[in-house]
């Protein structure tokens, strides 16, 4: 379970009561145990559940390197808490079945500053791993950002196909990664538009691979899904 936390940034303590199937109470006793050996922090950070994370010093002897200083914030709990109840909803506590954002994010700074890149790449969430080795690319989003944001608008009269944005650059990093489809999980409201646009983007690219075009192109057999994180327990406080 350390390990996960490691990887995840942190998780509140409901979090860990289900992925550990034990009360409440019972999972503040073990972090409280925890807390005492210096192995983790915790306080409360918004009216949910207290949060728990390592100190720096065991991150960095569970990661194998130092990933600097972290403490949840209110504007990002939301989102590591839901990406960490997802992670622990598809693969429990199975370390080798998922790559974190933390760990993505310090190999995608390691490839940057190695190439001298002069652009960001795309980080996903999370890469899962499933049991026959076949890697899913994990999208997590908890609200909809504006339509151009994921991909251009077709030019007035145009036939542009391809469309830069968002999309394009989850596609290509599921490419390097080495993944054979892209999961997107999201609140329920947003399903239905985030499964039009993603559908908009996969006609566009079949049709930019039909013409073999010049630059960038969807690779083929790329699998895309959008689905619902009310399926996923503790992704929100309340949600059971």
């Amino acid at each position: 379970m350390l390990e996960v936390l490691a990887q995840q940034y942190g998780l509140p303590q409901d979090v860990l009561a289900v992925s550990l199937g034990v009360s409440l109470s019972r999972a503040s006793g073990l972090v409280s145990r925890w807390k005492q050996a210096g192995w983790v922090r915790a306080g409360q950070v918004d009216g949910g559940a207290r949060w728990v994370w390592p100190s720096r010093v065991m991150a960095r002897e569970l990661l194998g390197w130092d990933p600097g200083p972290w403490m949840p914030r209110p504007g990002s709990v939301a989102h590591v808490r839901a990406v960490g109840s997802l992670r622990l909803h598809r693969v429990g506590l199975d370390v080798g079945r998922w790559e974190s954002h933390r760990a993505l994010a310090r190999q995608a700074a390691e490839t940057a500053r190695a190439t001298q890149a002069r652009r960001a790449v795309h980080v996903p969430d999370g890469v899962q791993v499933m049991r026959d080795g076949r890697r899913l690319l994990v999208q997590v989003e908890l609200s909809l950002r504006a339509r151009s944001a994921y991909l251009e608008a077709r030019p007035p009269g145009g036939s542009a196909d391809w469309a830069p944005g968002l999309i394009a650059d989850v596609a290509e990093r599921a490419r390097v990664l080495e993944c054979m489809g892209v999961v997107w999980w999201c609140p329920p409201q947003v399903v239905a538009s985030l499964e039009e646009v993603v559908s908009e983007f996969a006609d566009r690219s079949s049709a930019r691979r039909a013409r073999a075009g010049s630059g960038v192109v969807l690779p083929a057999g790329l699998r895309w899904a959008v689905k619902s994180l009310a399926e996923v327990p503790c992704w929100r406080p309340g949600a059971g």
